[in-house]
């Protein structure tokens, strides 16, 4: 039952991030359009995000038990705290961002890191966690880390169909951000439970 409830977090944790990419889309065009440039700042930031969710993510796996748990609940916490700031902020952050920064660059680069990097990078860095879990339960360590990143990844097309096709055109996209947040608690809270437990015998 606790690996059943382990892919279901690994698969949702997979389609919020690439969801996510969608919504920040939606989020950005008012302000800046969906020309290739915003695509390319976004995407660029998103896989900046990753990679460094990722190296995070190896860093904490070795860790510690204790160091290793409270750093897996900070790293919650950052998570759901900036994806509620993007939620709830995200749109006047956005109109000041447009003033202040007349280079559209600049203020794309701005809005990404302040909106998108940190929720992203702090969800990624439980990716090599989840492996660390495979790994303590007796599957192998290159075995592990496929199935966690090949799991995950069929999330991230679920995350993106269901979001392109089913919510954004029937949903508004503030509604959406909240929903994020709400599913990213309760992912959150299940996967930090999961990794908690201690490996059998």
């Amino acid at each position: 039952m606790s690996f059943l409830a382990f892919y279901t977090v690994v698969v949702t944790l997979g389609v919020l991030s690439m969801g996510f990419q969608l919504l920040a889309s939606r989020l950005l065009s008012p302000h800046f359009g969906s020309s290739i440039i915003v695509w390319a700042w976004l995407i660029s930031t998103f896989l900046a995000a990753f990679s460094s969710g990722s190296m995070l993510g190896g860093w904490i796996s070795n860790l510690a038990a204790e160091r290793r748990h409270r750093a897996q609940v900070t790293g919650a916490a950052l998570a759901v705290i900036s994806l509620a700031v993007t939620a709830g902020f995200g749109r006047p952050i956005l109109d000041w961002i447009e003033v202040a920064f007349l280079d559209v660059g600049t203020a794309l680069l701005v809005s990404c890191a302040l909106l998108f990097f940190v929720p992203v990078t702090a969800l990624s860095s439980f990716g090599p966690q989840c492996v660390q879990y495979l790994a303590a339960r007796d599957t192998p360590p290159g075995k592990a880390s496929g199935i966690v990143y090949g799991v995950s990844t069929l999330g991230n097309i679920a995350g993106v169909m269901l979001t392109a096709f089913a919510l954004i055109p029937h949903f508004r996209v503030s509604a959406l951000l909240y929903g994020w947040l709400a599913v990213a608690v309760l992912s959150l809270a299940a996967l930090l439970h999961l990794l908690r437990a201690p490996a059998s015998p």
